[in-house]
């Protein structure tokens, strides 16, 4: 099984075609949004994309910076074992996501994404 590459989701266009046309799945602490992207000449086969939406109704720039670190940090941890290839994940954050421990974050995102 060969290493799946990791790509941020930055453009608007691509968020909105993920949250119309994608799956969604609910926990305590986030909503994840996964779309099996088709392959395009630009895109690479073996290449998952994730996104985060932290809006301002959380908290201010500190808490919402501290919140996508702990989501960069999981999904690091892991893209090889869990993250399908050519998949697009958007992460949207709600208030509960930062006091929920780590673990608890990292086994509900693993439970959502397989």
């Amino acid at each position: 099984m060969s290493a799946v590459l990791l790509k941020t989701i930055k453009k608007r266009i691509d968020f909105i075609k993920i949250s119309k046309k994608g799956k969604k799945s609910f926990t305590k602490g986030f909503i994840i949004q996964k779309y099996k992207r088709s392959l395009s000449y630009k895109d690479k086969e073996n290449m998952a994309r994730v996104g985060f939406t932290i809006t301002k109704k959380i908290g201010g720039a500190v808490v919402r910076n501290k919140i996508k670190r702990r989501f960069r940090a999981i999904i690091k941890e892991i893209l090889n074992n869990y993250l399908k290839k050519n998949y697009d994940y958007v992460i949207i954050a709600n208030k509960k996501s930062l006091i929920m421990d780590y673990k608890e974050l990292k086994s509900d995102i693993i439970k959502t994404v397989k």
